[in-house]
């Protein structure tokens, strides 16, 4: 047990995220145990990973020093948001207590991942969309819990999302023409879809008068992620399964809370045959991640059961 605590991969945590996001969507559905048990899951999922944190911190510090795991962090931080939207149910009080301190963790987090790979020179080859979890990784407070939130911060976490994204993306999107991602952070390219969702998610549960521009144009980013991944879904799964197939998950599902909000937009500005359109986009998309998230755990599950000695 505890070589298997010691050796747990943070993509496990990520891919938790994913499940998570996706089990709200079912929740939306009228799936309400699919969601409580996929949230008790993930909880002890987070639970486990904090103790990894505790008892080998030595480990943890390696994982760290490396841009790419490094970037994953980000998805603890993420899941306990998610968690938060949860339990503020039974704990109102706590659950903000937590979700505040998670986006003030997420925060200092992006200063130290900044100092560590980027004021000290981006290197190509680890300049992944991993990165964006780290990035955008924050604003899902501002998806799942934006009402606990202190006004001032939640406008903060938004204007931060949409700012980073606009910045990085045309850089991310050069890099990925430019040079071949390699074999281990292959699955990492699936993440280009999850930072333009979360600021589309975010930007219309905040603004008051949602722009019909901005928000077209963070669609089309998300339309266009989502198409790049379909593309990409031959080569993600050619190979054998390993953690960094956590890549596909909660891009995917994110994904999907993004297209529901769009299509929910569009249909009240009158724009009816477009939000139609939106939606069944949507629905291929529930389709689509419900399938690889499935596989994904299936997979972790596959992992958890064999010998000790062969935990990645």
């Amino acid at each position: 047990m505890k070589e298997r605590l010691k050796n747990m991969p943070i993509p496990v945590v990520a891919t938790m995220l994913g499940a998570a996001t996706l089990s709200n969507i079912y929740q939306g559905l009228g799936y309400d145990w699919i969601r409580h048990v996929t949230m008790w899951a993930s909880t002890v999922v987070l639970l486990f990973y904090i103790a990894k944190i505790v008892l080998y911190p030595s480990i943890v510090k390696g994982e760290y020093k490396n841009t790419v795991p490094a970037s994953l962090y980000a998805g603890i931080t993420m899941v306990t948001m998610i968690l938060c939207s949860y339990y503020k149910d039974w704990f109102p009080g706590a659950a903000r207590v937590v979700l505040i301190a998670a986006v003030c963790i997420h925060a200092v987090h992006i200063a130290v991942f900044l100092f560590n790979n980027v004021f000290h020179g981006v290197k190509l080859d680890t300049f992944v969309p991993s990165w964006f979890v780290t990035f955008n990784g924050i604003m899902v407070s501002t998806v799942v819990g934006a009402a606990m939130l202190p006004p001032v911060m939640a406008k903060a976490v938004l204007i931060w999302g949409l700012c980073i994204y606009t910045v990085t993306i045309p850089f991310m999107i050069w890099r990925l023409a430019a040079k071949e991602v390699k074999p281990a952070a292959w699955h990492t390219q699936a993440i280009v879809l999850a930072p333009c969702s979360l600021c589309l998610a975010s930007y219309l549960n905040l603004a008051a008068e949602p722009s019909m521009i901005l928000v077209s144009v963070l669609f089309l980013c998300v339309f266009l992620s989502l198409v790049f991944i379909i593309v990409k879904l031959p080569s993600f799964f050619a190979v054998p399964f390993a953690p960094g197939f956590a890549g596909l998950t909660f891009p995917m599902a994110i994904g999907i809370v993004a297209s529901n909000k769009a299509a929910a937009f569009f249909t009240g500005a009158g724009q009816e045959t477009l939000g139609y359109v939106v939606k069944q986009i949507a629905g291929v998309q529930i389709y689509l991640t419900t399938a690889i998230i499935g596989m994904v755990l299936f997979g972790f599950m596959k992992l958890l059961c064999s010998p000790a000695k062969k935990q990645v």
